[in-house]
């Protein structure tokens, strides 16, 4: 796009020279049949020569100039038609973000409390198709994560759009969801009622609640955020990490 611009701006600046070049020599010709109206002298072929050539010269302006505005145009064209194409073509696309406040502990006995939610926001044009999340707590038993999550399995008979103003929960991905999270500090998610994400819809994991406590051994506590579906299963990171030095 940026290539048909630039020949776009430098076939404009070649039409303007040669109008104005066709203009002058328009009125250059026209003096010298005026004058030679007015010469009766030896000279007359000489000038009649000259208008010849120049009437020659002024044919090969208004040829070379309608050369150009046929280029112009095609260029037009396919500037149009490549913005037309880009339009028309799905785009799968989608970001995440942490929106989360701190309660400092008052003694050392006290836990460190982070009240949040975790967003996500389907900025393409396609529908997304079973999202899922994975919140991920360094060190590994640094902090524990809770919020409204379901233990129980809820088969889906058919496919829900989330609405604007549903009330979202969510339940494990995985049945050794323990394991994960003891493992590898890491919580799997996906909304329980909710396996599509239509375009220009948010999905969010509210009122989440994590307790962390410091050790001698951490300086630091970091909460990472993921999101997987159907059309981008290699995972998409948040705009945002929690982060938290002791």
């Amino acid at each position: 796009m940026i290539h048909y611009r630039s020949e776009i701006a430098s076939y404009k600046n070649k039409l303007k020279a040669l109008e104005a070049e066709l203009k002058k020599e328009t009125l250059r010709n026209q003096y010298l049949q005026k004058k030679l109206h007015h010469i009766q002298t030896d000279n007359i072929e000489q000038y009649e020569k000259k208008i010849a050539d120049l009437e020659n010269q002024l044919l090969s302006y208004e040829v070379a100039l309608e050369e150009e505005k046929t280029q112009f145009s095609e260029l037009k064209k396919n500037l149009y038609l490549q913005k037309e194409q880009q339009h028309s073509q799905p785009i799968i696309k989608l970001q995440s973000f942490f929106n989360y406040s701190f309660f400092f502990p008052e003694t050392n006995e006290d836990d460190l409390l982070i009240f949040g939610n975790f967003m996500i926001d389907n900025i393409g044009t396609e529908p997304l198709h079973e999202p899922m999340i994975c919140i991920r707590i360094k060190p590994i038993h640094a902090g524990k994560l809770s919020g409204k999550i379901s233990t129980k399995q809820v088969k889906m008979e058919e496919n829900f759009l989330l609405s604007e103003h549903s009330s979202t929960e969510w339940t494990f991905v995985h049945e050794n969801w323990r394991e994960s999270i003891k493992n590898n500090g890491e919580y799997w998610l996906k909304p329980l009622h909710h396996s599509t994400l239509a375009p220009c819809k948010v999905l969010q994991f509210h009122n989440f609640e994590i307790r962390a406590r410091k050790t001698d051994d951490e300086n630091a506590l970091v909460v990472e955020g993921y999101v997987y579906c159907k059309e981008l299963p290699k995972g998409i990171p948040s705009l945002n990490n929690i982060i938290v030095n002791w």
